[in-house]
């Protein structure tokens, strides 16, 4: 991502921020005002909900500021994740919001009050609900755009206010039409909505700080650039980190004939990582893996080694950084499984054994590694 994208970037977060607080500071007026007037509880508590939507707008645009400083000394990848903080707190927010409504609206229910409320003012509220839209809308655009984690909050949270205000409206219209209070039971079904969004981006937004799989067709593009700067091949054991969305460092382990030169090796490692930079804006760093699988005698071995080591386990997905020291007898290479094998231990054991008793003249020495790409 380059200086301009960046701007742009803070640019549209800033912007569609500023845009929800000055809504959500319009909406949650007119309803606070309407449920005061009207004695809803469900009204007066979608009012609130809207209220700390902008506190939610105005944490987005606090986070975006901080994520920019440069870096420092003490923080050399910078500050980016400072945005996946601000998208947890929206998060909270919406959670402390959520359980306000519930504890309201139970009262509500244990102790109903007969509503006042005009056409007029289902009208206003109805109204709410397409702003509700508009905002969904528009965050949905932008988080798409910038891949902030604080915008997908807020446009959820958008949505579920729109069905929320839809559930309260529906309940004072029936109020009116039947003789039954609904409005307790509307503000309870509310807020398993606002609950519900909050369980949500929390857990999305925890899934991204903790550390997600890198995304397969984001490998697929490593791979193929990879492909494209001989003698590198492969690309193993993939690696990305994310230091928030402008900056992130990636790892991989790529092969090379074990009779390549050293300046060979360094140029196209030195080409793969510019061109991985530019294309995708991951900065990568790469581990070396000297293979002679070109020997006909080392690929059927490296084939019929593959062959017993799924025998042994079905977790076993490949294999690769082959290699034959015919002097002294001795193969090396890492074997991929996948994360359903719990005991590596008893895996080695058993695939030591098996490959001595198939290969008996050989030593086999391998690094198990779990299937990361």
């Amino acid at each position: 991502m380059d200086k301009r994208e960046k701007e742009n970037r803070d640019k549209i977060i800033r912007k569609n921020s500023l845009i929800s607080i000055i809504l959500n500071t319009l909406m949650a007026s007119v309803k606070i005002a309407i449920g005061l007037l009207s004695g809803s509880v469900a009204i007066i508590s979608d009012g609130i909900n809207n209220a700390s939507d902008i506190l939610s707008s105005l944490i987005t645009i606090l986070g975006n500021i901080v994520a920019k400083r440069r870096p420092t000394h003490a923080h050399p990848l910078g500050f980016g994740r400072i945005e996946y903080i601000s998208a947890l707190l929206v998060s909270f927010i919406i959670l402390f919001a959520g359980f306000e409504l519930l504890s309201s609206s139970v009262s509500k229910i244990i102790h109903p009050e007969a509503l006042d409320m005009s056409s007029m003012m289902i009208l206003i509220i109805i109204a709410t609900i397409f702003l509700k839209l508009f905002l969904y809308r528009i965050n949905k655009k932008a988080a798409l755009k910038t891949d902030s984690d604080a915008l997908k909050a807020s446009a959820t949270d958008s949505l579920i206010d729109a069905l929320s205000s839809s559930v309260t409206v529906l309940a004072v219209i029936i109020s009116y039409v039947a003789p039954v209070n609904l409005d307790g039971i509307a503000g309870l079904i509310v807020s398993v909505f606002i609950l519900y969004t909050g369980v949500k981006t929390v857990l999305e937004t925890v899934s991204s700080i903790v550390g997600e799989r890198p995304k397969k067709a984001t490998v697929n593009e490593i791979r193929e650039i990879i492909k494209k700067h001989p003698p590198l091949h492969g690309g193993y054991d993939i690696q990305i980190h994310s230091y928030g969305p402008e900056r992130s460092v990636g790892t991989c382990n790529v092969e090379v004939p074990s009779n390549s030169s050293g300046e060979e090796i360094f140029d196209a490692m030195t080409e793969a990582q510019n061109e991985i930079y530019k294309e995708l804006g991951i900065y990568f760093t790469f581990g070396l893996y000297a293979v002679n699988d070109l020997n006909p005698t080392v690929r059927l071995m490296k084939k019929e080694v593959l062959k017993v080591l799924k025998t042994v386990s079905p977790s076993v997905i490949a294999m690769h950084a082959f290699h034959v020291h015919f002097e002294d007898s001795r193969v090396h290479f890492d074997v991929v499984v996948d994360f359903n094998l719990k005991d590596i231990s008893e895996f080695r054991k058993k695939a030591t054994k098996a490959l001595e008793e198939e290969f008996p003249t050989y030593n086999f020495q391998f690094n198990i590694d779990p299937d990361y790409a």
